[in-house]
């Protein structure tokens, strides 16, 4: 009886560490951003289930009340879902600069700010969260944004990236834009 329990544990020992193996690999695949998909800047591009495309990059301008060694910047995404139900869960907008540093967005955003990054006439944005995307019917515009604390003067090669769950590993990176 003992040799049928040992074989057992030297058969299902494996398997079982296989099959748990196999869904942690899937998953830190699907919570990495391992392959780049290099945009032109004001380009549109299929990305799980809706044509994105990177809008504008602007900052906000010096001004007398504001401190002198920073500034805020918005980040606005143009997404189009492409079919109904568009889940963007996970979404990660990330601004990375020449040296590689990854910026973090800012989370809870005052309406302040918003208004002093939003240009005349502009629609206001979301956030980067599948609510926003997966309410859109296909061919809706949603506009996504995303806001930051940067140093002045701005770093070198700002670039943005975009990342969903469903999309990963595949992300977008943005060509270098001009900051507005």
């Amino acid at each position: 009886m003992r040799w049928v329990a040992i074989i057992a544990i030297i058969v299902l020992l494996p398997c079982t560490m296989l099959v748990s193996g196999w869904r942690d690999w899937r998953e830190v695949r699907r919570s990495q951003a391992w392959q780049p998909v290099d945009v032109a800047s004001a380009q549109a591009v299929a990305y799980d289930g809706a044509s994105v495309r990177l809008v504008d990059i602007h900052a906000l301008p010096p001004d007398p009340g504001l401190a002198k060694d920073r500034t805020f910047l918005r980040v606005r995404l143009l997404v189009e879902p492409r079919r109904p139900g568009t889940k963007w869960l996970d979404c990660r907008i990330s601004l990375i600069d020449a040296a590689s540093h990854d910026w973090a967005a800012i989370e809870t955003v005052p309406d302040l700010l918003q208004r002093a990054l939003a240009r005349p006439g502009e629609v206001k944005g979301a956030g980067c969260d599948g609510l926003a995307v997966a309410e859109a019917q296909p061919g809706a515009q949603v506009f996504v944004d995303s806001y930051y604390l940067l140093p002045r003067p701005l770093p070198a090669g700002l670039r943005v990236t975009l990342s969903t769950r469903d999309g990963r590993p595949a992300y977008l990176r943005f060509s270098q834009g001009t900051v507005q």
